[in-house]
């Protein structure tokens, strides 16, 4: 879910401030300098200069916005063309797939910020099914084939580095190409469906592949845990994309092959997906919330290096807050009230007590510190004293990691 709030104005190729449209000002989605603006709300480092990749992005050239695309930062350069999709109520096919290529661009830009954009059901479903000419729909295809190109790493502190990379952006990915398989093959069109079937097989291979590295790898359990929570988030996905409305009964053979890996039929692809959800399930579920508390917490949209990682080891994501350079006592302050108030709101999770913890060792004074204490509003200052708070923030790191790297290696028999 998006943020409901009026979007802020944005600057984008010297442009300038807009003023914001209309509700649906895209033939009933949301208008694209809307959307836009909501990205630069999540990411305002991609905007303002302060990321140190903002140079290397490349100038591009085309007419249409679905040219500009191309290479590892092509979801990049196509936020900062984005004027060239205009808002209308009535968009030709042609508008429309620029108006996917600048969907799929916010929200890679986005989903691993604290407040991604909403379209995901316009990327894998809303923008395939259609009356669109077959001419558009290969565009799209297109334009889905090469999403494997993008680097999301700038936007991204979720990247379990195993073969080449893998994080929920891959389920994002492999969601969008299930809505591409289902599409085509809703129009009799098996030949053009074959590609997105080889990318989605592929993709689900070097998955397995990345978690039996993992497996055999002593020492890195921490990684095998991500990755378990990334791939069952990643089976999901592909799940949603076949249960759009008008995909559910298409192509039901291809479907089957690929349906529920995290849950039944753990034969396939060497029974990877099932381990994996066993390791979610039981170590990591608590984790797989969305963040909501800290959503409210606007100083942590700062600069990239701010951006979340997986949970619920996140010690030294806490110091980091703990030291952050530019922040003063009044907003580290506010950072601390907002994980310790979710630590209230999201229960069951370990990863903001974990934050907290580091902080804690991290900080001159630590959480009591008196220039943080003088800024903690009562709720938070009560909940910093209660016994259950203090117990769970005095575990140290390496017992916390170690015990969940022993009760991984449990559930996995080896």
């Amino acid at each position: 879910m998006t943020e409901t709030t009026t979007p802020a104005p944005i600057a984008a190729e010297g442009r300038g401030a807009f003023t914001p449209e209309g509700r649906g000002a895209f033939g009933g989605f949301i208008g694209p300098k809307n959307l836009v603006a909501l990205v630069h709300n999540a990411a305002p480092f991609l905007f303002d200069g302060s990321h140190p990749l903002s140079a290397a992005v490349p100038a591009t050239e085309g007419a249409r916005l679905h040219e500009r695309g191309g290479g590892p930062l092509g979801w990049w350069s196509t936020l900062r063309a984005h004027a060239l999709v205009d808002a209308t109520e009535a968009p030709t096919p042609a508008q429309r797939t620029d108006y996917f290529a600048l969907c799929l661009a916010a929200h890679f830009a986005s989903v691993a910020t604290y407040v991604p954009t909403d379209v995901d059901s316009k990327i894998r479903h809303a923008l395939w099914f259609g009356e669109d000419p077959r001419e558009e729909l290969l565009v799209r295809r297109a334009l889905a084939l090469r999403l494997s190109e993008w680097d999301v790493r700038p936007v991204s502190a979720r990247i379990v580095d195993v073969e080449g990379g893998v994080s929920g952006h891959d389920g994002e990915r492999l969601s969008v190409l299930c809505g591409g398989l289902l599409a085509f093959h809703a129009l009799g069109d098996a030949a053009n469906a074959a590609a997105f079937e080889e990318e989605i097989d592929a993709e689900l291979r070097r998955e397995a592949r990345a978690f039996e590295a993992l497996e055999r790898a002593r020492g890195r359990e921490k990684e095998l845990l991500w990755l378990a929570a990334s791939m069952t988030h990643n089976a999901g996905d592909v799940m949603q994309a076949f249960h759009a409305k008008g995909a559910k009964h298409v192509a039901p053979e291809i479907q089957e092959r690929y349906a529920n890996l995290a849950r039944e039929r753990f034969e396939r692809y060497g029974g990877a997906f099932g381990r994996a959800a066993r390791l979610y399930t039981e170590l990591m579920a608590s984790e797989g919330h969305r963040n909501y508390p800290l959503r409210e917490v606007k100083l942590l949209r700062a600069s990239h290096e701010l951006l979340l990682p997986l949970g619920p080891f996140l010690d030294d994501w806490g110091a980091l807050l703990a030291r952050w350079p530019t922040w003063s006592a009044a907003e580290r302050a506010e950072v601390v009230g907002g994980l310790v108030l979710g630590c209230r709101k999201v229960a069951g999770q370990s990863s903001y007590y974990r934050a907290l913890a580091g902080f804690d060792a991290a900080h001159p004074g630590g959480l009591e510190a008196r220039e943080l204490a003088a800024h903690y509003p009562t709720a938070v200052k009560k909940l910093l004293k209660d016994s259950d708070v203090r117990k769970k923030l005095a575990v140290r790191k390496e017992s916390f990691e170690s015990s969940y790297a022993k009760r991984a290696r449990t559930l996995l028999g080896r």
